[in-house]
């Protein structure tokens, strides 16, 4: 009977253990969720100037828009005179996916002091084109233009900067040197709106 007793024992230890050990899986709620995938792509920064996309120089030649056919027509330079103008459109297109905003600083060099005036409104007349230099906001998918104008008087007092020191012989002197240069470059430099 002691026999028989330990087998009962056991029996009832056995199904004690895996009562409890099946109670405990079905006892509690577990449950697991995934969550979707989050990704991005960087926003595209480009720009086109005059209609061609850019990347790091543009063509910018201003004195290359003499309109004026009394004086000669260079082969390999351009040539200005007293009374010769004209004007080069800057067309600057965000094409980024952020808004931008641009600056044009210009580097006048004129050491032979050719009498050129310079404007981007055809009122206000400068000597150096840094003094015009404004920051411009541009949003993305949209353009906008700066038109640089230019002049060299054909008498002084239709000057509004050099009035005073611009006469026939000045303009003379240097026509007879006529070697004499004036150079500018303008340089963009588009900022992504924070």
């Amino acid at each position: 009977m002691t026999k028989k007793l330990s087998i009962l024992a056991a029996l009832v230890l056995a199904v004690l253990v895996t009562a409890n050990s099946v109670g405990g899986t079905y006892a509690k709620y577990t449950s697991t969720f995934t969550g979707a995938t989050s990704s991005a792509r960087v926003a595209k920064w480009a720009f086109e100037i005059n209609d061609t996309a850019v990347t790091n120089s543009f063509t910018f030649n201003l004195f290359e828009t003499v309109n004026d056919t009394n004086v000669a027509t260079g082969t390999n330079e351009n040539i200005i005179a007293p009374g010769t103008s004209g004007s080069f459109a800057i067309k600057l297109a965000n094409k980024s996916e952020v808004n931008a905003v641009y600056t044009v600083d210009y580097t006048v060099t004129n050491a032979a002091n050719i009498p050129v005036e310079f404007s981007i409104d055809g009122t206000t007349w400068t000597t150096d084109l840094a003094d015009v230099t404004t920051p411009v906001a541009i949003n993305m998918n949209a353009d906008t233009t700066i038109t640089v104008q230019w002049r060299w008087a054909f008498v002084g007092t239709g000057s509004a900067n050099y009035a005073d020191t611009q006469t026939d012989a000045t303009d003379t002197t240097l026509g007879i040197a006529g070697t004499g240069t004036i150079s500018v470059q303008a340089n963009i430099t588009a900022t992504q709106v924070d």
